[in-house]
């Protein structure tokens, strides 16, 4: 008994730990590292190298121009108020018109937080939410990288946190994007109750469901967990067996592949400190591509100690 509890230790640990044994680092896992590293090691200027606020002008104005990203496009789109010449017939020329009047805006906002105001408003708060609760960061250990993404029911579908690409011609608008190489947690809140979550070979048969290296795949309890390492496939579906119509496309692609939105994704990091050991959590908000590297643009949240996900070893 205790070597069958060993062998699936061990099997958690390939399946959804946060090492990879078949290539690179995702970098979206990368920055996870390295922002709980600037905890633990009490150094800001490496937290500040992944914030949004490291950015040089030229780099946010680069970034923000070329961004595969629908909700950020219409956003700035929104804070041109300005007639558009007749000449400005396409899509792409009304954007260069409206990201002309309005990117300096948005970069004055960002140049207007300096190192001292994110280390205050950013980096301490984490660092004394820890200290509240007795944590010596040299002892904490690292456990889990999630890439977390909220579920909600509405209008009889499964809404997911996504981003769109520019063109919503391109893809159905219900398509979710998931990379390979990084582990995605999908946490259904309570509106999805009596709704089972389901990924999928088809559309909306439970026969053909996915079974590599995910957990939770329609149980309709607790959250899902999943990770996709292979090449193949590189499309699935997500839907609800009981009820018609309630999901969409999966997409999978690698990290560097551009056919695909410029997410805005929740790092979600789990640690573990003490004796017995207890977990606690970080939320990374908001975190985008950039072609410098990945860069966090909300504050992080403390979210304090947890039960245990499961889908995590941890040690007894």
């Amino acid at each position: 008994m205790v070597r069958l509890h060993h062998i699936l230790l061990c099997l958690l640990i390939a399946c959804f730990g946060f090492g990879s044994v078949h290539g690179q680092i995702h970098p979206k896992e990368a920055l996870g590292r390295k922002i709980f590293d600037s905890f633990r090691q009490n150094k800001f200027s490496d937290f500040y190298l992944r914030s949004i606020f490291s950015l040089e002008e030229e780099q946010f104005r680069s970034l923000i121009y070329g961004i595969e990203n629908y909700g950020i496009r219409e956003t700035l789109f929104n804070f041109h108020t300005h007639e558009f010449p007749l000449s400005a017939q396409t899509p792409e020329a009304r954007w260069r018109i409206a990201f002309a009047h309005t990117w300096r805006n948005q970069w004055r906002h960002i140049a207007y937080h300096s190192p001292q105001m994110v280390q205050r408003e950013a980096f301490d708060p984490i660092i004394n939410e820890a200290k509240e609760y007795g944590i010596l960061w040299k002892a904490t250990d690292l456990i889990a990288i999630e890439a977390l993404l909220p579920v909600h029911w509405e209008r009889d579908q499964f809404e997911v946190k996504r981003d769109s690409m520019n063109d919503l011609n391109a893809t159905d608008p219900r398509t979710l994007f998931f990379d390979r190489k990084l582990t995605y947690r999908l946490k259904l809140d309570k509106s999805t109750y009596g709704k089972a979550f389901m990924i999928g070979y088809s559309e909306e048969d439970s026969e053909k469901a996915y079974h590599e290296n995910i957990l939770g795949n329609g149980s309709g309890q607790a959250d899902m967990l999943f990770r996709f390492e292979n090449p193949f496939p590189d499309q699935l579906y997500y839907f609800c067996p009981d009820e018609p119509l309630a999901g969409g496309p999966i997409l999978i692609k690698d990290y560097d592949d551009l056919t695909k939105p410029n997410q805005r994704t929740d790092i979600l990091l789990t640690f573990s400190y003490g004796v017995p050991q207890k977990a606690y959590q970080i939320l990374i908000r908001d975190v985008l591509s950039t072609p410098w590297g990945e860069v966090f643009c909300e504050r992080p949240q403390w979210l304090g100690e947890v039960l245990l996900p499961r889908g995590l070893n941890f040690p007894d």
